[in-house]
């Protein structure tokens, strides 16, 4: 299922690549099929930390380097196909976000979220197009929009989807910026947004029927709202346990699932069905080295297989990482 000596070096982090695929950060990045076991290429990795998208026919991976908000494109095989410095891309602006950058699911198109608006970019045009400037009081007439913090497509391309901050209009007295999230379409018409009553949006996970927005964790409220990619409709799932979610929160890579973490000198994993809110699985994993639960772990979530992958210690030097994996489901 996850066989570790397929891969030279300590075990970093993983990303989904799609049918039961995991990228693998080690020495080099590898493409693993879980089903098989079995490498199906590698390459260098070209990021410390980075996003994976799949698209038409490869993978665009998208992180932060040492010149900004950098965007690798690959075919199938991991052949390097493009290289775009997206800072590049941008005049007196940057993007500020890890989930800054996103690409449409036929690789044509890029949103970018930058500190001062929202752009979209043709590829294949190599083109540039305004659809938000944050430096002109964008937003609606009830709010306003002060930050744009990550970005997807919705699952026909035809919108982009987002999530940030913004202010009432009018100003409330003592106020602080809130949590949105929003869309609009390609041609930066027919802007929605909205404010998700208290909850404080931390990050978002781009799945490839939901997006999930995690809360900030000393917010946390045992709630997970998630956008469905295709209509945009809101849900909420909500936990079992008042400690779940502050020691991070996971989604499948088709979003049918959705896993939360608890540290407390070991480690506690509950799997949830996304659409029902059931609890599928408890999985708790220990170790007689505490040094792997000082930090919040990494967890894949298989649709298909119905597999948590779980890597302990993938960021800490001093220890191999520990990879453990657990089935849920019925």
């Amino acid at each position: 299922m996850f066989n570790s000596s397929q891969f030279d070096g300590k075990i970093r982090e993983c990303a989904y690549a799609g049918d039961g695929r995991l990228f693998v950060a080690a020495d080099k990045l590898y493409l693993y099929d879980t089903a098989a076991g079995s490498v199906l290429a590698k390459t260098e990795t070209p990021l410390r930390s980075f996003e994976v998208q799949t698209i038409d026919k490869g993978y665009i991976l998208s992180g932060m380097g040492d010149d900004g908000m950098m965007a690798y494109i690959y075919d199938s095989a991991l052949t390097l196909t493009k290289k775009i410095a997206v800072n590049h891309l941008l005049t007196e602006d940057f993007v500020v976000s890890e989930t800054g950058a996103a690409a449409s699911t036929d690789g044509k198109k890029l949103a970018i979220a930058t500190l001062k608006g929202l752009y979209l970019y043709d590829l294949e045009k190599e083109k540039l197009t305004t659809l938000l400037d944050l430096t002109k009081k964008a937003g609606t007439s009830k709010i306003q929009i002060s930050v744009v913090d990550g970005v997807a497509f919705s699952q026909d391309n035809s919108q982009i989807m987002f999530y940030g901050g913004g202010q009432s209009i009018p100003a409330k007295k003592g106020e602080n910026s809130f949590s949105i999230y929003g869309s609009l379409a390609l041609d930066g018409s027919n802007l929605k947004l909205t404010k998700p009553s208290s909850y404080s949006i931390e990050e978002i996970q781009r799945r490839t029927d939901r997006l999930f927005f995690p809360q900030t964790f000393t917010r946390n409220d045992r709630t997970l709202l998630w956008l469905d990619r295709k209509t945009g409709d809101k849900s909420t799932l909500s936990f079992a346990t008042k400690n779940e979610g502050r020691n991070g929160v996971y989604s499948s890579e088709r979003g049918n699932y959705a896993a939360t973490a608890v540290l407390d000198g070991s480690l506690t994993v509950r799997v949830y069905e996304a659409a029902s809110g059931k609890l599928l699985a408890t999985k708790v994993i220990q170790n007689s080295n505490k040094t792997y639960f000082y930090r919040i772990p990494s967890i894949y979530l298989l649709d298909e297989a119905k597999t948590a992958v779980v890597l302990l210690g993938g960021s800490i030097g001093e220890v191999d990482t520990l990879v453990s994996t657990f089935t849920f489901g019925e």
